[in-house]
């Protein structure tokens, strides 16, 4: 609540009093109240000799306001904190039961569905596996990470044969370019890179038997 208070009063703040939304390139006149330039320029468009502020009617002297880049800039933080206030009540109300207005706190396994307590309660799920959703959060994610971990040694396996493989390469290129490297030499340097196999390969005579 104190929140939504704090951002009432900052959105009061940073509105123009006469056309009630957000100040758009803003002023300060005489008495000291604000105004967007353009509403306050139309609001004395046919004035001459006295400008009275349309907020609090303090006559002013003479037609003249003052640019305030700082309020400017309150208001584009009244702004960002409009679009997340609502955008957390979205959230919020996507985290409430439509059918009791409560919080969805469980999750039944069985049914792989949210549910607020009353509803955990219901005949629907009298005889599932409900937990608490912290509970249910962790044990998926544990599953998760179990079912990752094999593939996860895969891949860094996979790419350590790589990066052996790779280094076998530039060393055989190294050793062709040699002019003191023989033919049978180079033969038999191929024969035993190629003989390399990345994880999980069949042995192609086995292959073909």
């Amino acid at each position: 609540m104190e929140f939504v208070t704090a951002l009432a009063d900052l959105r009061a703040e940073a509105s123009c009093p006469i056309c009630l939304d957000y100040l758009k390139d803003p002023v300060t006149i005489s008495c000291g109240h604000n105004f967007c330039l353009s509403c306050i320029i139309m609001s004395w468009k046919d004035l001459h000799d006295s400008f009275p502020c349309p907020f609090c009617h303090f006559c002013c002297p003479e037609r003249k306001f003052i640019s305030n880049p700082q309020l400017g800039s309150l208001t584009e933080i009244a702004k960002q904190l409009q679009i997340r206030s609502k955008k957390r009540k979205r959230q919020e109300e996507k985290h409430v039961c439509k059918k009791h207005n409560q919080v969805l706190t469980f999750f039944c396994q069985k049914d792989l569905e949210l549910l607020c307590p009353r509803c955990s309660l219901s005949t629907d799920h009298q005889h599932h596996c409900v937990w608490p959703i912290k509970k249910a959060a962790s044990y998926h994610r544990k599953k998760l990470e179990e079912y990752n971990a094999p593939w996860k040694e895969r891949v860094e396996l996979i790419e350590k044969v790589i990066t052996m493989q790779t280094r076998k390469s530039l060393e055989l290129k190294k050793k062709m370019e040699s002019p003191s490297v023989t033919r049978l030499e180079c033969s038999c340097t191929i024969s035993a890179h190629f003989n390399l196999r990345l994880p999980g390969s069949s042995d192609s005579s086995a292959s073909g038997s």
